[in-house]
């Protein structure tokens, strides 16, 4: 009965902890119809987990980075540039929930993280949307302009195992082999004593 115990909680227990693995797709910054194009080369950082446990959550990453100098800085001179993503999953609670913004510099970078938890087991599909908003400087151009750079698509599966999510599986393993580990005691000490 204690091998019983130990067989069904170790996996359990393994599979509760074991990290779920990370994905990142990167892709070229483009710029937007209409609008002019940032002066430096910049890449887009999408970073997740595919697949994650029932009831758990995850961070999802999203990097808009330079990639070296720009010859060109007019461009930060004549707008304040800011960078604004937004994650639409719509069967999974994200927090925050709206647009989140910050002001991107000449060669700075902007980072933005979702804290995501869905709501039911299955595949979760949505978007994540990385938008540029150049806002004239005193005396610069007028008018504002903003446009969607990137929708990267992303799709989340929440598993459980024998219906239970990562929680409920680690606690079952850990109270599974501390019983199987306790069961078991009694049982090692009673062969170690036939063998004296």
């Amino acid at each position: 009965l204690s091998l019983l115990f130990l067989s069904v909680s170790l996996p359990l227990l393994v599979w509760g902890f074991w990290p779920p693995r990370r994905e990142t797709v990167v892709l070229p910054l483009l710029p937007a119809p209409g609008m002019p194009s940032l002066p430096e080369a910049r890449t887009i950082r999408l970073e997740f987990s595919p697949v994650m446990r029932a009831g758990d959550s995850q961070i999802v990453e999203l990097n808009l980075t330079a990639d070296g100098e720009a010859a060109d800085t007019s461009l930060y001179e004549e707008y304040r540039v800011i960078a604004e993503a937004r994650l639409e999953l719509p069967f999974a609670n994200v927090r925050p929930a709206d647009i989140v913004s910050t002001a991107l510099g000449q060669g700075g970078a902007a980072t933005f993280y979702w804290e995501v938890t869905p709501r039911e087991q299955g595949v979760s599909r949505g978007t994540a949307w990385l938008y540029l908003r150049l806002v004239p400087q005193a005396g610069g151009p007028a008018g504002e302009t903003r446009g969607a750079v990137s929708a990267q698509s992303v799709a989340i599966r929440s598993r459980s195992v024998l219906g239970r999510t990562g929680s409920q599986a680690r606690a079952m393993g850990v109270v599974g082999v501390i019983v199987g580990l306790v069961m078991g005691i009694p049982f090692a000490r009673e062969r170690r004593a036939l063998r004296k």
